[in-house]
């Protein structure tokens, strides 16, 4: 196992590997390059002609890159400042100097590789990857537990933003009724062929457009939430809420959604942003105060932040990493929430499904309890249906035959 690094001081510039060179990673490499705190990075990718344009639209010049699979080499560069690129991320537990390894590729098995490798070898780990942590986050802080290290999610997307928001009404000496995930439109069969266009349009992939568009996306940071905070989603089947910010308090309230929960809203005026609705422990004196202070007459008050910036945040997390923090949230003993997957159209036995942002399946939040006997969207690449499944009905883990080779597979059959 490597030590982890022992810092001697914040002024030390922090070395970040990053890995995957896509929509995210590439504005996270422009933040980093322009962040004082961090020295110049390096971005391992599977084809490092994408990392290494990357590291030139951030400002590198081309001849400054260190271009190499060979860890004494990348740590020469890391010892240099120099920005540097490798094909290879198995590699990185080898390359001394780096102080945080940020995974930011989105996919599922490769991965949970690169977690398990920079987390085994004691790397701290900042992950941009809520799918792979709806799926294993107990897993893996296991791993980094057992290892030294500090694994968490990051700032900017949904889960780490309303994870923060959590931990300032509890600053306030309020209570979280529910945590929302603010989405404007939701279509539970959008397939790849619809989200084509879109994906073109935003530079996306189609499986991630896709995941956005059908919810999966939404709902898996929901899990990540609810794994971190100890808040549970609504049954299987609740509808999002259709609201405005100024009675969404009321209008959740209204829609039954119970206290202690991780739920989302649809349409309004919330933009990109996230709701968390509190609630007072004492209201005979806290009332007043939220009234004079605009919230609302209780007993929900909305306290709303109109952004998540993504990328632009992500060097918050690595710095609290880095320099001793916590990881963001609180993993609960055992996973809470989980994210099963719902037929997106009528399939047929012998089907092999095709996972997060395809055609076959769209995820959606579930509790532990609800949710023990259904298939983890996480897995579903790996399933073939023994059964027909109808539209919008949850899969079954009798429903399916998993692949018990797969890597995903055995280690969520590992898991408490």
């Amino acid at each position: 196992m490597l030590t982890p690094v022992t810092r001697a001081s914040e002024a030390d510039p922090i070395v970040v590997a990053v890995v995957g060179a896509g929509f995210v990673a590439r504005g996270l490499v422009h933040r980093l390059a322009r962040r004082a705190s961090m020295a110049a990075p390096l971005v391992v990718n599977r084809r490092p002609g994408t990392a290494a344009r990357i590291l030139e639209l951030a400002g590198y010049e081309v001849d400054a890159i260190v271009r190499s699979d060979d860890p004494a080499v990348l740590a020469e560069a890391v010892t240099q400042g120099r920005p540097a690129v490798a094909s290879d991320a198995a590699i990185l537990p080898e390359v001394r100097g780096i102080d945080v390894v940020v995974e930011a590729t989105g996919a599922m098995e490769h991965g949970t590789r690169v977690l398990l490798d920079a987390l085994g070898r004691g790397r701290h780990v900042v992950s941009m990857n809520a799918e792979v942590d709806a799926l294993l986050g107990h897993h893996l802080d296991a791993v980094a537990a057992a290892n030294g290290a500090t694994y968490s999610i990051a700032d900017g997307d949904q889960p780490g933003v309303l994870l923060r928001m959590i931990d300032e009404t509890h600053a306030l000496g309020l209570e979280v009724a529910v945590a929302l995930n603010c989405k404007r439109n939701l279509n539970t069969h959008q397939n790849r062929a619809d989200s084509q266009p879109f994906a073109e349009r935003d530079g996306t992939s189609v499986a991630m457009t896709t995941a956005f568009g059908d919810g999966t996306k939404m709902h898996i940071e929901n899990v990540v939430v609810g794994n971190l905070s100890g808040l549970t989603p609504p049954r299987i089947g609740t509808p999002g809420v259709r609201t405005e910010l100024a009675r969404a308090a009321d209008d959740v309230r209204t829609a039954g959604v119970p206290a202690g929960s991780v739920h989302y809203t649809l349409g309004g005026d919330f933009g990109g942003g996230v709701l968390v609705l509190a609630s007072s422990t004492d209201p005979d004196v806290d009332a007043p105060y939220l009234r004079y202070g605009k919230l609302g007459d209780g007993p929900w008050y909305p306290l709303f932040r109109p952004y998540h910036l993504i990328h632009m945040e992500v060097p918050t997390t690595i710095e609290q990493v880095v320099w001793g923090g916590p990881p963001l949230g609180r993993r609960t003993p055992e996973a809470v929430a989980m994210c099963a997957a719902v037929a997106k159209r009528d399939l047929s036995a012998g089907e092999v499904l095709d996972g997060i942002g395809g055609d076959a399946c769209y995820g959606v939040a579930a509790s532990r309890d609800e949710g023990e006997h259904l298939l983890p969207v996480g897995l579903a690449e790996h399933a073939t249906l023994r059964r027909s499944v109808g539209i919008d009905r949850p899969v079954t883990l009798e429903d399916v035959e998993l692949d018990e080779d797969a890597l995903l597979v055995d280690l969520h059959r590992s898991m408490p």
